[in-house]
């Protein structure tokens, strides 16, 4: 089943005065992923941060991969003493990604 939530730009929020700081300076729409991965790396600002906390509020694929990241930093800071690499991060998340497919 392909993951169409990776690709798929945000849409607008309920409010369309608010704007979206994700938004590049020449205009374009980050994906869900995108904005996610920011938010994950610790690279985002308060007002994405913000931004990222509404949007998962309606969006449940993102919801349900912003957890699944969390817990999987979480066990690997626990298990890997905050050190382990990227390809095992992906491993882990793949095969946990299948498991609740």
């Amino acid at each position: 089943m392909p993951n169409l939530w990776a690709t798929k730009p945000l849409e607008p929020m309920s409010n369309p005065n608010s704007l979206n700081p994700f938004v590049t300076a020449t205009g374009k729409k980050p994906s869900c992923m995108e904005m996610l991965q920011t938010i994950l790396d610790g690279e985002a600002t308060h007002e994405q941060k913000a931004y990222f906390k509404t949007h998962m509020d309606l969006c449940m694929p993102c919801f349900r991969s912003y957890q699944l990241d969390i817990a999987i930093r979480e066990l690997l800071k626990a298990k890997c003493n905050g050190c382990a690499p990227d390809d095992l991060v992906e491993q882990i998340r793949s095969q946990v990604a299948q498991q609740i497919s």
